[in-house]
């Protein structure tokens, strides 16, 4: 096999707040609309009800494992260079006017080499793009317009799929915003879409065979380091998510390795060379 390839079956115990970066509040309704994405539905193209691949790479992949690095190396807050924290928790940014080494692929190798977070994850350092992250996310709501692909991803879930559509699965809730009257200030009402609670998303990561072990095994311990909670509105106690089943590796070779390169690891990310003997990242 030419991957590695696992599914999470996830449940929202609360409603999920989840805004569509496409209308935002710009829309005739005023409500900010859950998150869409185009698709055919009976031949016809129509914006569906979807949870961002992307953001679930944020919350559930980049920000966990990279507090849990930091933590596991006891590197004290503030001790970070910008661009290695940009890089951690963003994916990282390159820097204007900068000018790649001749040797970006071979430092590239050597940097996810010894960070499996990086090999998972990838990213972009000062002077150029790190090389292609071994990560590839996929989800689907398990509602009747995703049924057809849910029967070739995961069949045991088609059924059900087909049984409630994406639409039926969102409400509205209106909360207020503002000063208060003690404070001279003007309450106001705003209004979003929620997702169900109870509804359920199939997530399916694959991991490309180069990848290591230890990037391997990462995957499955981002999801004991994720809090549980994805989109917006958590204060108010949304998008709070329990997993009903999954495929997941086992994550010791991934803490075996930051216990057996840890020093490595911790001086590497403090100097902004990540182990190459290069500082690829400025303070």
């Amino acid at each position: 096999m030419s991957f590695h390839r696992f599914q999470v079956l996830l449940q929202a115990a609360t409603p999920i707040a989840h805004g569509d970066t496409v209308t935002g509040i710009d829309n005739q309704t005023n409500t900010r609309l859950f998150m869409r994405q185009g698709m055919l539905v009976n031949g016809i193209p129509v914006r569906v009800p979807a949870i961002s691949e992307n953001a679930l790479r944020s919350t559930i992949f980049r920000a966990p494992l990279a507090d849990h690095m930091v933590q596991a190396l006891g590197i004290e807050s503030g001790t970070l260079p910008q661009g290695v924290m940009n890089l951690l928790y963003a994916g990282g940014n390159m820097a204007a006017g900068s000018k790649a080494p001749a040797q970006e692929v071979a430092l590239g190798i050597k940097a996810r080499t010894l960070y499996p977070v990086i090999d998972l994850l990838g990213g972009a350092v000062d002077a150029f793009i790190l090389p292609r992250a071994c990560l590839r996310l996929a989800c689907w709501l398990v509602a009747d317009e995703y049924a057809d692909t849910i029967a070739q991803v995961a069949p045991e879930l088609e059924s059900e799929a087909s049984k409630v559509s994406a639409f039926d699965l969102l409400a509205e809730e209106t909360r207020t915003r503002g000063t208060g009257q003690h404070s001279g200030g003007n309450q106001m009402l705003y209004t979003y879409e929620t997702l169900a609670a109870g509804s359920k998303i199939l997530l399916e990561i694959t991991v490309d065979a180069q990848a290591g072990e230890a990037a391997v095994a990462a995957v499955a311990h981002a999801f004991q380091c994720w809090d549980g909670y994805i989109g917006g509105q958590g204060r108010q106690g949304r998008g709070r998510m329990v997993v009903l089943s999954h495929t997941l590796p086992d994550s010791q070779a991934y803490l075996d390795h930051i216990a057996g390169h840890g020093e490595a690891m911790k001086e590497g990310l403090l100097d902004g060379t990540f182990g190459t003997g290069l500082q690829l990242c400025a303070g």
